[in-house]
């Protein structure tokens, strides 16, 4: 099959070609209406309590919650002073129209609590008019440019500014980046390939794999939240694929011409080999990708996606695009080659990963318990680890709204961003008689609990109540966690329920859902992962080594995050505050890549030794092979995800960074550990058992023994190629 697509390829270059340029100027043309139609919301599950909480404070109750926080302050003016009052009162007077729903002063509530300490300070919280939290941030944004009080401090903190200041960074990270990220990644390939023409190629791929995925996010923004901040990953995951099945092909492709293959025949093996383990990788990563669609979030739903898109049309353009391409230049893939490159090329490539996969056989066991000692002990932090909501420590240390809370846990008694909100319901309306004796009552027991510190009625409206209850611990510990449920958990006397939401609960929620849908998140991508993985290898053995040592350095990867991120260890190298917790979302999205970049290596390298076994029937030397001529390749495709992730681990956004950092040392790890070393001492262990596959009546693929056949199925239909000559190396 995959040689019939080669010669397609072959014969019918012009309309792949053509068909490849339309395909481009349509996604170019989709994604130019993707920006009207991203969200800043997307971090929530509607079904959860913490979401229905903020909605009926909004809707039922109508006052006590806020999505902007507006601080005024005066150094010269205390709240008590008329003109105080006059200025503050002046300054939201000045908000445009439709806006506003509800502005709470401490003088329209009689609310000392909005007043600070010091009383220079006084917080207004204000709900936002808008349909979503989309058109609530617009409405923020007008408001923020129109309220202005001579003499005063304004600073603005809250939900709404949080999100607004993270889109307005990623934003702007965002086109940073895509200036940096490809010349340096056109460098690396001109530095893989010692060619200028050979290094465009893969780049290409990662472009139209880039551009397919924002189109696919345009074509689904309709239908669902995508948020700003996915775009961002999304970007690096269609460069990282793009480039890495494309640096398998080409790289490939110039090993089949130094071995004297014309360029036709060269196409046809590159994509019955390269193209073949390219088409399988892709179909994996996308299943596994798909895998994300099981989470009711918009953020992690928009992102598998358009990862699913980047991935599957990476793949099909590696073995359509590229080979037609391919042919068309032929040995000219080899032009504008420095000869300061043309030097340090040549025979010797990949040596170096063949004499270090022979020393590991040599002593497997060893090799063996100590990497996976290593591994085990990275991923301890991860034990304890602390899941958190996005707040404002996401956003980098001097961030106007991150300032603005900080100063507020500060200054004032009850801080609107650690409080829990809760919205409870009586029998009887709570403003008179036995519905107000019943929340009084209900305050009274929920003051009580363990880790509450203080309780405020912040508005009544008919037989419901509003109140916030402040917190002695930071609102990602287990302690607010414990308060959460304690609240949830405690009856309301009179009362037919509560809701309770604010930063903790949305904590509580996201993550009760994440270890509900986990354990079918994890089937559904150990299944799929084991199903392509044994269809493509023709083992039940290799399959199950790949998902064990993928769980290694997965959990590596976990436990360094949260002894950088969390704990604090070499996190301002990397221009991270330490934020006391991992956030939320991280480990569901790092989760998906880190399986989808394991598997992809995992099947590149393996693909590569079973074809040697064919040949040479010896499964040490068929390692040893394998890993000389596949590990230069992987290791490049390495250094390319290294770049992209490390670009975008540059991001002023923590969220971002941590995922990035996440997925850069995941990759550091498992290029350098797992492939290099973990791999060849582990199939040095199992020997002939790696190949084992079940002899059915009619196989053709398994030869005595269940073994694979002694040569590949190319071989019959093409000439043997010759051993690489110096006049055939790279010019």
């Amino acid at each position: 099959m995959f040689v019939r697509l080669g010669r397609f390829d072959v014969a019918r270059r012009i309309w792949v070609l053509a068909g490849a340029a339309l395909v481009l100027v349509v996604s170019c043309w989709a994604c130019a209406g993707l920006p009207g139609r991203l969200s800043y919301g997307g971090f929530m599950a509607p079904a959860a309590e913490a979401s229905r909480a903020a909605d009926a404070i909004r809707t039922e109750a109508g006052q006590g919650g806020a999505d902007v926080l507006v601080t005024f302050r005066n150094e010269e003016l205390t709240a008590d002073r008329p003109a105080f009052r006059e200025a503050v009162e002046d300054a939201l007077r000045r908000a445009p129209e439709n806006t506003v729903d509800r502005a709470t002063t401490a003088w329209s509530s009689a609310n000392p609590l909005l007043v600070s300490l010091d009383q220079h300070s006084t917080v207004v919280p204000i709900l936002l008019r808008g349909e979503g939290e989309t058109g609530r941030t617009q409405s923020y944004l007008a408001l923020r440019d129109a309220v202005r009080a001579p003499g005063f401090e304004v600073s603005w903190t809250g939900p709404g500014a949080i999100i607004s200041e993270i889109v307005q960074r990623s934003q702007h990270d965002l086109v940073h980046t895509e200036l940096l990220v490809l010349p340096l990644m056109m460098l690396l390939m001109v530095f893989v390939f010692r060619g200028v023409v050979a290094a465009l190629l893969p780049v290409v791929t990662g472009v139209l794999a880039t551009a397919a995925a924002l189109a696919a996010l345009r074509a689904v923004a309709d239908v669902i939240e995508v948020p700003y901040v996915t775009v961002n990953l999304v970007v690096a995951i269609g460069l990282a694929a793009g480039v890495d099945a494309g640096l398998l092909i080409v790289s490939r492709f110039r090993e089949e011409l130094r071995a004297g293959r014309t360029p036709a025949e060269a196409v046809a093996v590159t994509v019955d080999t390269a193209g073949r383990t390219v088409a399988l990788s892709g179909v994996v990563m996308t299943f596994i990708a798909v895998g994300l669609a099981f989470f009711p979030l918009g953020f992690v739903r928009a992102l598998g996606i358009g990862a699913a898109a980047g991935l599957l049309v990476g793949a099909l353009v590696t073995v359509t695009v590229l080979p037609a391409l391919l042919f068309c230049l032929g040995e000219r893939v080899d032009a504008l080659s420095p000869a300061w490159l043309r030097r340090r090329g040549g025979r010797r490539d990949g040596v170096l990963w063949g004499r270090v996969a022979r020393a590991v056989m040599r002593k497997p066991i060893a090799y063996t318990c100590a990497v996976s000692a290593l591994l085990i002990a990275l991923a301890v932090p991860f034990l304890h680890t602390v899941i958190g909501f996005p707040d404002q420590r996401m956003l980098p240390a001097g961030a106007p709204a991150r300032v603005a809370a900080e100063r507020m846990e500060h200054d004032f008694a009850v801080s609107g961003l650690g409080t829990l909100q809760a919205i409870a319901t009586f029998d009887h309306p709570v403003d008179r008689g036995r519905g107000h004796a019943d929340l009084l009552t209900w305050t009274r027991n929920v003051s009580e609990l363990p880790g509450a510190r203080g309780v405020l009625v912040a508005g009544t409206t008919g037989n419901k109540a509003v109140i916030y209850v402040g917190q002695s611990h930071r609102v990602e510990s287990d302690s607010a966690k414990s308060l959460v449920r304690a609240v949830r958990a405690l009856p309301v006397p009179g009362g037919s329920g509560v809701l309770v939401g604010g930063a903790s609960a949305l904590a509580v929620d996201t993550m009760d859902t994440f270890y509900r849908l986990l354990p079918r998140v994890l089937a559904f991508m150990v299944v799929t992962s084991l199903v392509l993985l044994t269809v493509a290898l023709r083992s039940l053995v290799l399959p199950v080594k790949a998902l064990v040592m993928n769980a290694l350095s997965i959990g590596a990867s976990f436990g360094a995050l949260t002894w950088i991120f969390q704990d604090g260890h070499a996190g301002r190298l990397l221009g991270a505050e330490p934020t006391g917790y991992v956030d939320a979302l991280a480990p569901i999205v790092m989760l998906f890549l880190l399986i989808a970049v394991s598997m992809d290596y995992e099947l590149f390298l393996l693909l590569r030794i079973r074809e040697q076994y064919r040949l040479l029937g010896d499964d040490r030397e068929a390692v040893a092979v394998g890993i000389q001529r596949s590990g230069r390749v992987i290791s490049a495709a390495a250094a390319a995800v290294l770049v992209v992730t490390a670009c975008f681990a540059t991001s002023s956004v923590v969220m971002v960074k941590e995922i990035c950092v996440g997925v850069f040392l995941a990759v550091l790890i498992d290029a350098v550990l797992v492939r290099a070393v973990l791999v060849p001492a582990v199939m040095r262990l199992l020997g002939a058992a790696n190949w084992w596959w079940p002899r059915f009546s009619g196989n053709s693929s398994t030869g005595k023994g269940g073994r694979p056949e002694a040569a590949p199925e190319h071989a019959a239909r093409l000439p043997a190629p010759a051993e690489p000559s110096a006049e055939r190396q790279p010019r």
